[in-house]
């Protein structure tokens, strides 16, 4: 399916989403999600204290010894969530079996826990190698992007990065990910000249991905780099 056709069919997935009245997870009555009782809402595993530059789950509030040691290139990082069940298993359905019908319900997770976003001039989403783009039909975090741009009246810069063919980041160890990210992220030849850009990703493990593409950002001209993610694992080693 092209992406037109795979958005028709997340709409219509929402629609039918909405109409549940059952949470899928203990069957009680579902709160305005469609889909989670408000209980079940409350289970979630949520970020509350974080590094603000990583976004690293922290005991209170700050910044965590990596970043004060070398601050990263990205200025901000904002996870919604910790990428623990059942929302590990929502994103795993999506991106690795393509589920397109958890986009709905992943979208709605994101804006229920949105960060300020009133200084961001633009939106952009780290893009798909071909191989896996061709395997899997779609890119997750375009489909994601290009819906909240959308609902935040964003404009999506679908050039301002580009991918190389690179091993999958979820079989690396951390430094092994930096490299890989690093050879794999490139900037575009776009002028972003005091842009502040919004990078949006489905998961950040070590941040990797989000630095090497923010420093791709920043080489066209881009002055602020913020990255918000559906979900943070709850440590660098997972």
């Amino acid at each position: 399916m092209g992406i037109n056709t795979d958005l028709a069919f997340t709409l219509l997935m929402l629609i039918k989403l909405t109409s549940l009245a059952e949470c899928e997870l203990c069957f009680a009555v579902a709160n305005h999600s469609g889909f989670l009782c408000s209980a079940c809402y409350q289970e979630l595993s949520k970020t509350s204290s974080a590094c603000l530059f990583c976004a690293e789950p922290l005991k209170t509030m700050g910044v965590c010894h990596r970043c004060l040691l070398k601050p990263p290139p990205t200025d901000s990082v904002f996870c919604s969530y910790l990428y623990l069940p059942p929302l590990s298993l929502w994103i795993k359905a999506f991106k690795d079996k393509q589920q397109l019908g958890q986009l709905p319900r992943l979208l709605w997770l994101m804006k229920d826990k949105a960060p300020e976003l009133e200084h961001i001039d633009a939106v952009v989403y780290i893009p798909s190698e071909g191989l896996k783009l061709l395997k899997r039909g779609f890119n997750p975090a375009e489909l994601i992007a290009r819906q909240l741009a959308a609902t935040y009246n964003l404009p999506v810069l679908g050039k301002a990065l580009s991918k190389k063919t690179a091993q999958d980041q979820r079989l690396l160890s951390r430094p092994e990910r930096i490299k890989n990210s690093q050879k794999s992220i490139h900037a575009g030849k776009l002028n972003l000249t005091n842009k502040s850009i919004l990078l949006i990703e489905d998961v950040v493990t070590t941040g990797a991905t989000a630095n090497a593409a923010a420093l791709a950002l920043k080489q066209q001209g881009a002055t602020y780099v913020q990255v918000w993610a559906l979900a943070r694992t709850p440590n660098h080693a997972q």
